[in-house]
């Protein structure tokens, strides 16, 4: 039955306190003496909460070990961060007063996930609820609003920090960070070895002019020593 649990549930048995009677439970709730008698019958159905009857005295209401178990669990996930659930849920509220139905069905969540979420940003300020005549109404605090409109952002407790103490900043969602020179991306070894390469192709093309130079004065060569050859051959025959 505990699966079945809602917020109206949970906020109705944190309100029980030791020695609490059936017959003024409606008045701590903000409610009828019928509307709050409905909740506490709700509550005993799914085992929550039992009643000492004390004829012809009041009766009073005590909380069984499963609603303590529930209560432990409320209070141990009220003390995680804002996550991104939480945010649904402030931006559904952020349109006005809703009620805890009206919430799970927009953010498709079952009524005891539901609750868990609700009573932990109720208690770190969040959001605020009303109970009235058996209902809950729920609306933004300034803290809540102000996170619908900044948008999700990690908390701070799971960002991390900084190696030397400080806080690790991120990025904003429209910043764009430059990347690395290419010479800082590549390994050293990689690196070494492109600087190597470029020496290697600097000595072949001054082998390659200095070739070309040795031909072209080669070919010079050879043509003086046939204009030579050839004057010779004509002055011969003049003789």
């Amino acid at each position: 039955m505990t699966d079945e649990l809602n917020f109206l549930d949970l906020v109705a048995l944190s309100n029980i306190t030791p020695g609490l009677v059936v017959e003024k439970f409606g008045g701590k709730i903000n409610s009828s003496f019928f509307d709050g008698s409905n909740i506490l019958g709700t509550l005993r159905i799914k085992g929550l909460v039992d009643f000492t009857a004390n004829f012809p005295g009041q009766s009073i209401i005590s909380v069984t070990e499963t609603g303590k178990s529930i209560l432990t669990e409320a209070e141990e996930k009220a003390k995680a961060p804002f996550d991104t659930i939480d945010y649904a849920i402030v931006v559904q509220l952020q349109g006005g007063k809703r009620s805890y139905v009206d919430v799970g069905g927009a953010v498709n969540l079952r009524p005891r996930d539901l609750a868990m979420h609700l009573y932990r940003m109720g208690k770190q300020q969040y959001l605020v609820y009303d109970i009235k005549n058996g209902s809950i109404d729920i609306m933004l605090t300034e803290k809540g609003l102000l996170q619908a409109k900044a948008g999700f952002q990690q908390p701070q407790t799971q960002a991390g920090t900084a190696g030397n103490g400080q806080e690790a900043t991120m990025p904003s969602a429209g910043t764009q960070q430059s990347p690395p020179p290419v010479t800082q991306m590549l390994p050293k070894s990689e690196e070494a070895s492109d600087i190597q390469e470029g020496k290697a192709l600097t000595d072949i093309e001054n082998k390659i002019a200095s070739n070309k130079k040795m031909k072209s004065t080669n070919l010079v060569i050879i043509a003086v020593i046939i204009i030579i050859i050839v004057v010779l051959l004509l002055f011969a025959r003049i003789i």
